[in-house]
């Protein structure tokens, strides 16, 4: 009995520990801090530069990429 009841402890800590459990509510809500703008521009900034760096370098390249034709 003794055997039975460890093994069936142990397997709810086990359970426990594996499992994951997530507390998130269903409300959406605003941000608790606002971000300043000087943080914004360098994000977008970041952002923009991020989007046009591949075809501005096919642009560049782009003789390149013909002559091996």
């Amino acid at each position: 009995m003794l055997a039975i009841r460890t093994l069936i402890r142990n397997n709810t800590q086990i359970y426990k520990n594996v499992a994951q459990q997530r507390k998130m509510s269903a409300t959406a809500v605003p941000a608790r801090s606002r971000v300043t703008k000087g943080e914004m521009i360098f994000l977008a900034s970041t952002m923009v530069v991020g989007w046009c760096a591949i075809p501005a370098w096919v642009l560049v390249n782009l003789k390149n990429y013909r002559d091996k034709e």
